[in-house]
């Protein structure tokens, strides 16, 4: 990894905190178009481009980008989890659940992400799978990815301590805000 990677880095941060900065100083005009797509944008890219890269530790070679290194990003302070990714998920939690279970653990029962596991509450319910699928992209991060990305860490601390999971939990069932 060379300047050309610290550019790349630098120019996708650039652009996105461009965005916020267009949609934070748009916001006081009536709804408006510009401010929820600068303000997605931002959010989108933080998390797409920088923070999931960064906790990969994708960024970690890159001369003079400390700060994006996957030991660093977003972690220490709640000063440095504002200013780097300020979003649902907790860095922490991301990375047990994203980096340690989700890929390794790719399409199999204990993959935390199987989706097809993860909607089977929309059978139960009898709900309609394409109304459904077009709610939760609406809703997906805050309802469904936060609080289950926040039971794994949690999960993952009970185990590293030697505690054993509360009765009845059941580890495999994915953590909303109604369950």
């Amino acid at each position: 990894q060379g300047q050309a990677d610290r550019e790349h880095l630098d120019k996708i941060v650039f652009w996105g905190d461009l965005c916020a900065m267009v949609g934070l100083a748009t916001m006081w005009m009536e709804p408006n178009a510009v401010s929820v797509v600068c303000l997605s944008l931002w959010t989108h890219a933080r998390w797409t481009m920088v923070a999931h890269h960064a906790c990969h530790g994708g960024y970690n070679r890159i001369a003079g980008a400390s700060r994006y290194s996957s030991r660093r990003f977003a972690l220490g302070s709640v000063w440095r989890r504002a200013i780097d990714w300020l979003d649902w998920m907790l860095p922490e939690a991301w990375n047990v659940e994203h980096n340690n279970l989700h890929h390794y653990r790719l399409g199999e029962s204990a993959d935390p992400d199987l989706v097809e596991r993860n909607v089977e509450v929309w059978d139960e319910m009898g709900a309609n799978k394409d109304l459904s699928t077009i709610f939760s992209m609406l809703v997906w991060k805050w309802y469904y990815y936060a609080p289950n990305t926040y039971k794994e860490l949690k999960v993952a601390e009970f185990r590293r301590q030697g505690r054993p999971l509360p009765a009845g939990f059941d580890p495999q069932r994915p953590a909303t805000l109604v369950n």
